[in-house]
This record gives C-alpha cells, sequence and structure tokens, in this order.
C-alpha cells in the first residue's frame, strides 16, 4: 500500500481550480513593497488563512510560503546582529588603538569595521532581498504548471 504524497511534497499536482489562488499565496509576500517590514510577512499569513480550507494543498502551499518570509526574517536579524557586534567590535578596536597612543592602529581597526560592513553585511542583505524575488517566480511558475512548489532554505514554523 503506498501513502498519498504529502501536501507540502513537489511531487503534489495542483488541479486547475487552486492554481491561481496557490499563484496569489506565493506573490503574497509583494505585499512587502507596500508595507516594508512586515507586509511580506501578512501577505502570506492573510493568503494562508483565506485559502487554508480550501483543500489540503492550498493549505500546504500557504504555510510553504509563510514558513519562507519567516525564515528569511530570521535570517536577516541574526545577520543584523551579527553585523552590528562586527562593527562594535571594529569600533572599540579603533577607539582602543587611540586610546593607547596608536592612532594606525585605531583607523586600521574602525577602517576594518566599515569594510567589514560593506563587504559582509550588504551583500548578505542584497542576497536576502533579491533571492526571495527569484524563488517567488519559481514557485509561479512551477505552481501555474500544476505542481506545489516547496521553498529551499525554509525553517518549517508552521507545520
Amino acid at each position: 500500500m503506498t501513502l498519498p504524497p504529502s501536501p507540502h511534497s513537489a511531487l503534489t499536482t495542483l488541479p486547475e481550480p487552486e492554481r491561481t489562488p496557490a499563484i496569489l499565496i506565493h506573490l503574497s509576500p509583494l505585499a512587502g513593497l507596500l508595507l516594508p517590514t512586515i507586509g511580506n510577512l501578512l501577505g502570506p499569513l492573510l493568503a494562508w488563512l483565506v485559502y487554508r480550507d480550501r483543500s489540503r494543498v492550498l493549505d500546504g502551499q500557504g504555510k510553504e510560503a509563510l514558513n519562507f518570509q519567516l525564515s528569511l526574517w530570521l535570517y536577516g536579524v541574526i545577520f543584523t546582529v551579527l553585523a552590528f557586534v562586527l562593527f562594535s567590535v571594529g569600533l572599540v578596536g579603533g577607539a582602543v588603538g587611540a586610546a593607547v597612543g596608536s592612532p594606525d592602529a585605531g583607523a586600521f581597526a574602525f577602517f576594518g569595521a566599515f569594510a567589514g560592513f560593506f563587504a559582509f553585511y550588504l551583500p548578505i542583505m542584497l542576497v536576502l532581498f533579491l533571492l526571495p524575488l527569484v524563488l517567488m517566480l519559481v514557485a509561479v511558475v512551477r505552481v501555474s504548471s500544476g505542481q506545489a512548489y516547496r521553498y529551499p532554505l525554509t525553517i518549517r514554523f508552521i507545520r
């Protein structure tokens, strides 16, 4: 006896009437363009709440979109805290270097803090901004062809 595929499985097919709601679910994070910081979470949450009772597949796709946005939010917070710590270490190093009479060491540490910011934080935040747009388009293409989509790098907060 074989079990039916999970509603989260990439092998799950979407019937024709469920494709448009699934596309809307995956496009709902674009609400973040209207409400920065929170719209990308509210969009999938509202879409999932509206469509979750229609079918198991739509419920799964809504959870998937919401979990992906929650994961991205968490990754952004982690990298922001890490960048703040690295930047602070550079500032403290610069202050200590200047205080002990070594302005070159202080300038080097201060420059290192800014370089770390531009070399570490900005590229990662750029990826965290562009990656969802690309994966959202991939999800829309897959869903419009009838395949359920599962986002990579996603923590399954809501099961």
